[in-house]
């Protein structure tokens, strides 16, 4: 007897509006309809975490300095927030998914997936439920997509912004812009506009070996999911993927340009991106130097290391050789981070090992039990961090 199909996956993508500066103004009716922007003292150089719809209006959005965004919107009501706040409502709104199913995936701590497939009651009329149900529970409002995967599910509650529900099939996404695509920043839009492509219907258009020789390994990706294709499952809560990188950044308080000034500051934030992969079991293969100019123009450099690593040494040697290649005007930030990771016990042996893990390692039981701050190397001693 032939097995039935499966039936078609139901996904819905839960996106909270306006998450922090939503929270902040709850009991605040003296703000409501007022512009106001959620980030760090004003005074120094931080950035925006969120902001009201009324901010957004006039150009202001997350990431952005909040010095241009004090520029955009001079009367705006500058709020510093509470993460821990907003980690509690993340809790309560979690166990009002979790009523529904089991399968919730926390994606950020303002948006989560889940799989609702066959459950009663249409897609769209789930998403409303849900919807409803944050609602009631903690008087916030979310955005809900809904889609047969999670690409499509994510890119619908985009569209549903704000306190919208709505649904994508892959047939609606021929008129939409390439940059609606999840994934497709202004970097990727750019290169296919200059090609004259700005729509996902010109988009599919390309084969996938054009858009590979023009974006590489991503440009195949790009093609499947041009056509709406995503089969990466909704897991069970709880299950946690493997990160793609592992990282840190500093930004300065004022620009700097010589190696004395960013070296420091370098050196420790490559050994704290080693702790981290080290405490979490990985090693890299690939590190990104990235930095950030005056005009606020991020560049990065990438390199392949000689062989996967998760130490501070290997770090700061190769990033610092990448470094005094490609910085030659001031910088406000700078960062690192490894890629292509792998797990530390699947690690290929060497025949030139780094002969440091046994001082890292001692060096984080240590830290472990005193701190980060009190064992450093000494090329670190004088970073601002």
């Amino acid at each position: 007897m032939p097995t039935p199909p499966a039936p078609e996956r139901h996904i819905l993508h839960v996106d909270m509006d306006a998450y922090f500066a939503s929270i902040e103004l709850m009991g605040r009716e003296e703000l409501q309809g007022k512009p106001v922007i959620v980030g760090g003292d004003p005074g120094f150089r931080s950035v925006v975490t969120s902001c009201t719809y009324e901010a957004r209006a006039m150009g202001v959005h997350a990431g952005m300095p909040m010095a241009r965004a004090l520029r955009l919107v001079p009367g705006a009501v500058v709020l510093q927030g509470s993460f821990g706040r907003y980690q509690t409502y993340t809790e309560r709104i979690l166990r009002i998914l979790l009523g529904f199913t089991p399968l919730v995936h926390a994606a950020s701590i303002d948006e989560a997936f889940m799989d609702v497939t066959g459950l009663p009651g249409g897609i769209e009329c789930k998403g409303r439920e849900v919807q409803n149900a944050v609602y009631r529970a903690v008087g916030l409002w979310a955005s809900v997509g809904c889609g047969p995967n999670r690409l499509l599910a994510k890119m619908a509650s985009k569209m549903a912004k704000p306190r919208g529900v709505a649904r994508l099939e892959p047939e609606g996404m021929p008129p939409l812009s390439v940059s609606a695509i999840w994934g497709v920043g202004p970097e990727t839009s750019a290169r296919l506009c200059a090609l004259g492509v700005d729509t996902i219907g010109k988009l599919r258009g390309l084969s996938r070996g054009q858009l590979k020789a023009v974006l590489g390994v991503h440009g195949e990706e790009l093609y499947l999911q041009a056509r709406g294709h995503d089969d990466r499952p909704v897991l069970p809560f709880g299950h946690s993927d493997p990160p793609k990188s592992i990282g840190h950044e500093h930004t300065f308080s004022r620009d700097v340009l010589t190696p004395d000034e960013y070296l420091p500051a370098l050196a420790r934030l490559c050994q704290k991106t080693a702790r981290r992969a080290r405490d979490h079991g990985f090693r890299g293969r690939t590190l990104t130097l990235k930095y950030r100019l005056r005009n606020l123009k991020r560049l990065s450099v990438r390199r392949p290391m000689p062989f996967a690593s998760n130490q501070d040494q290997t770090f700061f040697r190769i990033a610092r050789g990448m470094a005094l290649s490609a910085v030659d005007s001031p910088i406000r930030l700078i960062g690192v981070s490894i890629s292509d990771l792998e797990p530390s016990d699947q690690a290929q042996l060497t025949f030139m090992p780094e002969g440091t893990e046994a001082l890292n390692l001692a060096a984080d039981l240590v830290r472990n039990r005193y701190g980060e701050r009190v064992i450093s190397s000494a090329r670190a001693l004088y970073s601002p961090l």
